[in-house]
């Protein structure tokens, strides 16, 4: 198996909470409402075999955006993913990029979130390490989608929380990486959902693999130590750190994110 999915061992069998948006409160005098919050994510799939990322813009010069916030610097001894010379699973370094196979490795159609649409050219978020790297597509060679979905994961208090625009679907707490392989912060999304044949196994039912890599891994049981929300066998564990940077959620929520979240759903975790 090309991929490894860091391996985690927690579950609950806790159920999801589902709060609705409270009411608006009335209020006796006149005040400036601010614009409703936009939750529109826009999704780029690919539709050639191999979809081609430059990571500068390769557009007209005169036309060039502000380039995109840069990744952390990674660790001693942690080196880019993917890289010359290394198999990671149907991604591949080139001289103005990278390259992507599609479909991917598990079978999946290849989504990215788009960061930026100028029309021929789009800018996406990658499945790259350094985490939170960004890069062009050609507009030609996918097809967009959109969707309300995002989350956020606190790391402090293991709470993951999940929305349609602004109704909440879910909130569970959650397992975490451990101190010395801590779940990367930063915004990270969905990329493809891969069922498990055992779902009383250490993934549970599901695995939402991210475009994101462990920050302190190179490898993981000789394949690549992706960054994924599954399920588990272990829920005693549930609100600890214990993993290897992956995120073990109760089997019943995993089950239900895997149903209702596309790929491309952004979640945003932070200390």
């Amino acid at each position: 198996m090309a991929i490894a999915l860091l391996l985690v061992s927690a579950c609950s069998s806790s159920r999801a909470a589902v709060e609705p948006t409270p009411p608006p409160t009335e209020s006796s005098t006149t005040t400036t409402t601010a614009p409703a919050p936009s939750y529109r994510t826009q999704t780029a799939t690919a539709q050639v075999p191999e979809l081609e990322v430059f990571a500068d813009w390769p557009g007209d010069p005169s036309a060039a955006p502000p380039p995109p916030p840069p990744p952390a610097a990674e660790p001693a001894g942690v080196r880019p993913i993917p890289r010359p010379g290394f198999n990671s699973a149907g991604a591949r370094k080139t001289a103005s990029g990278w390259a992507f196979t599609n479909p991917t490795f598990y079978g999946n159609p290849l989504t990215m979130v788009v960061t930026e649409n100028r029309g021929d050219w789009l800018r996406v978020m990658i499945p790259a390490r350094p985490n939170g790297q960004q890069g062009w597509v050609r507009a030609s060679d996918v097809t967009l989608g959109e969707h309300q979905f995002h989350g956020t994961l606190t790391l402090s208090d293991f709470t993951l929380k999940v929305w349609n625009g602004e109704e909440l679907i879910a909130q569970t707490q959650v397992v975490i990486g451990r101190d010395t392989s801590p779940t990367p912060v930063g915004r990270v999304y969905i990329a493809e959902k891969i069922p498990q044949r055992n779902a009383g196994g250490a993934y549970g039912p599901w695995i939402l693999a991210t475009n994101a890599y462990s920050e302190r891994l190179d490898l993981f049981d000789g394949g690549l130590p992706v960054i994924a929300f599954h399920g588990t066998n272990q829920p005693q564990l549930i609100g600890s750190k214990a993993s290897n940077g992956c995120v073990r959620v109760p089997n019943d929520v995993i089950d239900l994110l895997a149903q209702v979240l596309p790929p491309g759903t952004p979640i945003d975790i932070t200390a």
